[in-house]
């Protein structure tokens, strides 16, 4: 996971480490209006301090430009906010500092220092700005002000976007452990259908053996009882002409029998039927003539 919560295996289409063109610009944007802002901040900064006015626009300048490593570095934007927050710059760069901090994967105590160390110090500054303000006769109000006017400035520039920050971030990460879920439960049905088309072709493949032993029952014993009558057949062919049409008639009978019985458990074989073919198999049984019964028959005919 990269600070700012998204995953590395993502797809970088933008430059250096953004994810997105659309990203970069947006960031772009915001480290030129921070530049822009701190660079009109350091010149009453640098009027204050006695230094070239130069040197103030350019501090200003680069300053805030550091807006722009937000998504990369967020802890060293809101170090480079806390430490020219005594100049009254930064302003912008401070509170987008803090809600990308906020709203990356680092531990909770690194936010909580940080976010702590922006309070304190915008409210050291505050307080002090305000009093000198005070002492130069700007304004005349009660000596509530000066705290009062530090807590809700500090508050006010660290609390929402923290807050704001914590929001996102949390969000992102119950989406994404969501999206991961979502693949994980896709991946599980996936398994469980190949797992059934297994047991069904393996339920097909029992089904087809059981078909293909009983119709080897059923043809086999048709065929056995066409060898026993040809046999007859043969041995009486001599002796009794009229013995060996008859059983040369129940050989036919018999193999058409045997041909009507393939072709009903050839249909049973393509629908599958179990009750079906429970069926065929009983009315089959019932009209099978025991082989030793024809046996018996073929021997007295002899």
């Amino acid at each position: 996971m990269t600070t700012t919560g998204e995953e590395h295996a993502t797809a970088l289409t933008g430059p250096w480490w953004w994810t997105r063109w659309r990203s970069a610009l947006f960031d772009g944007s915001l480290a030129l209006a921070s530049a822009a802002e701190c660079a009109a901040e350091g010149v009453p900064f640098a009027r204050d301090a006695g230094i070239p006015l130069a040197a103030g626009l350019v501090f200003g300048l680069l300053a805030g430009s550091v807006l722009l490593i937000r998504r990369r570095w967020p802890i060293a934007v809101v170090l480079v906010a806390i430490a020219v927050t005594p100049a009254q710059m930064g302003f912008l760069m401070g509170i987008v500092g803090l809600y990308t901090l906020a709203a990356c994967e680092l531990p909770r105590r690194v936010i909580g220092a940080l976010a702590g160390m922006s309070l304190f110090g915008t409210m050291i500054v505050t307080f002090v700005r305000v009093r000198q303000d005070m002492a130069r006769g700007d304004f005349t109000l009660g000596d509530w002000f000066v705290p009062f006017a530090a807590v809700t400035t500090s508050l006010g520039l660290t609390a929402p976007p923290l807050l704001l920050g914590l929001y996102v971030g949390a969000r992102r990460r119950l989406m994404e452990s969501l999206r991961e879920r979502a693949d994980s439960l896709e991946r599980e049905l996936q398994l469980l259908a190949e797992r059934a088309e297994e047991r069904a072709e393996w339920a097909r493949s029992e089904e087809r053996t059981r078909i293909a032993r009983e119709m080897h029952d059923v043809v086999a014993h048709r065929v056995s009882l066409m060898v026993v009558h040809a046999a007859a057949l043969q041995a009486v062919a001599r002796k009794d002409p009229e013995k060996a049409v008859k059983n040369a008639a129940l050989v036919g009978d018999m193999g058409r029998q045997a041909l009507t019985e393939l072709r009903e458990m050839l249909g049973v074989l393509r629908s599958g039927g179990e009750e079906q073919g429970r069926e065929r198999r009983e009315r089959v049984a019932a009209a099978s003539v025991p082989l030793v019964a024809v046996g018996v028959a073929a021997a007295a005919a002899a």
